[in-house]
């Protein structure tokens, strides 16, 4: 009952249809509102599964503030890096999330043009606003975070000639079943097809939507959703920072069968070479996406020729005269 009625309240928030975007500021609305994604995610559980997950009460918005009741973010960081953090409202959204749940701190972004600056260049603030102090503290523990990480997720993906990812179906290692499961069930955008199969139907019914901006919101391809999008030849592995790239190696010839001394591993473009260097050294993040280019053996035509010369059985004065004497 309650599930029903706040997905019905919500529908676009639910699917993540027609989502509004920083960078590409919706024209017909001066403000817009901020909730943390972990909300969002919390309450998608708890409307697909009612039975299993429990209800969501409160939006939790102190989370997104300093102990000083700052922003922890600035509005450029919020169209970027700090985007998987945070989920933006509509106004009417906000009308019907301020019913169904129990809001402790508002947060807003609103878009004002001051009078001496040009339409093209509006300005752009947040209530509350940024906390210098604890931003810069912020942004020190997210480097430390990135550095001593412990069982956290990267992808390996095997690639041919740097272009052609290798098509591995095999299941991806060290996934937990639940997230699997979860993977799953998550509700997939009207429209959209599954990229791994072939649908027999090629021209889907076109679906309506509730919002009118919904058509210049696809062309601009706001993504949606922050989740890791693994492809075919790629694999999940758990690792710590504080692991050698040896030992990923290692992990690696487990998952691929290829082994250590064949693998050319890369990330965003630089080599990793130094196998006692440790990841966190190397600049490997959670979520990052390791590239593996395996090593073809070099066949040697000559050196096979000779093998075979070897192998062939001394044959004497086979089809001479002389055996006949």
């Amino acid at each position: 009952m309650m599930a029903g009625e706040q997905k019905a309240s919500l529908p676009n928030l639910f699917q993540d249809k027609s989502r509004p975007c920083l960078s590409s500021w919706p024209e017909e609305v001066d403000e817009l509102y901020v909730v943390s994604r972990f909300f969002v995610e919390e309450w998608r559980k708890f409307v697909r599964r009612p039975t299993r997950c429990s209800p969501v009460s409160s939006v939790g918005n102190r989370d997104l503030l300093c102990p000083h009741g700052g922003l922890m973010f600035t509005f450029a960081s919020m169209t970027k890096e700090d985007s998987k953090l945070i989920a933006l409202i509509w106004p009417s959204e906000w009308e019907a999330i301020q019913k169904l749940f129990v809001v402790d701190h508002t947060i807003r972004v609103l878009r004002r043009q001051p009078e001496e600056a040009s339409p093209d260049s509006p300005l752009y603030v947040t209530e509350p606003e940024l906390c210098s102090d604890c931003r810069e503290g912020l942004l020190c523990q997210q480097q430390r975070d990135l550095r001593e990480y412990a069982q956290a997720t990267i992808y390996v993906r095997k690639v041919v000639d740097n272009t052609k990812v290798m098509k591995d179906s095999a299941p991806e290692l060290n996934v937990s079943s639940s997230e699997v499961e979860e993977e799953r069930e998550e509700a997939r955008p009207e429209g959209e097809q599954d990229p791994d199969f072939n649908q027999a139907n090629s021209n889907p019914k076109r679906r309506k939507v509730s919002h009118p901006n919904y058509g210049s919101y696809q062309k601009q391809g706001i993504r949606r959703s922050t989740r890791h999008r693994k492809v075919r030849g790629e694999k999940a592995l758990l690792v710590s920072a504080n692991q050698t790239l040896k030992d990923l190696k290692i992990q690696i010839m487990h998952a691929f069968s290829v082994a250590p001394f064949d693998q050319n591993l890369s990330i965003e473009g630089t080599t990793l070479t130094e196998d006692s260097a440790t990841l966190g050294s190397l600049g490997v993040t959670p979520e990052s996406v390791v590239f593996l280019k395996a090593d073809e053996p070099v066949v040697d035509y000559a050196a096979i020729d000779d093998v075979m010369q070897v192998c062939m059985p001394e044959e004497g004065f086979k089809g001479t005269g002389l055996l006949g004497h």
